[in-house]
């Protein structure tokens, strides 16, 4: 490569930055979002089950408490996918 075409973090990070765009150019990261917020939704999903099946509350409470946790979570999937979804539309996810 040209010294032209360095950047000016080459010089002191240099191994980082060749393994940090080669994690970029392959998009690794952007999968790795999707990846990351299935296994968690799923894992959200495991736990509600688990305490709707092992709680001794009433039915109500339960049903709140389950309801408590799963609706910030789907507001945060929502917004992963709509992220990934927004990086592929793009074309940074090939």
């Amino acid at each position: 490569m040209s010294e032209e075409g360095k950047r000016s973090t080459d010089r002191w990070f240099g191994p980082l930055v060749v393994l940090w765009d080669w994690i970029d150019n392959r998009h690794i990261a952007l999968h790795a979002v999707l990846f990351v917020t299935l296994w968690l939704t799923w894992d959200v999903i495991r736990w509600a089950m688990e305490f709707g099946w092992q709680s001794t509350r009433p039915g109500i409470e339960v049903a709140a408490i389950i309801g408590a946790v799963l609706t910030p979570w789907g507001g945060m999937q929502g917004v992963m996918f709509v992220f990934y979804a927004g990086a592929i539309k793009k074309g940074n996810g090939q």
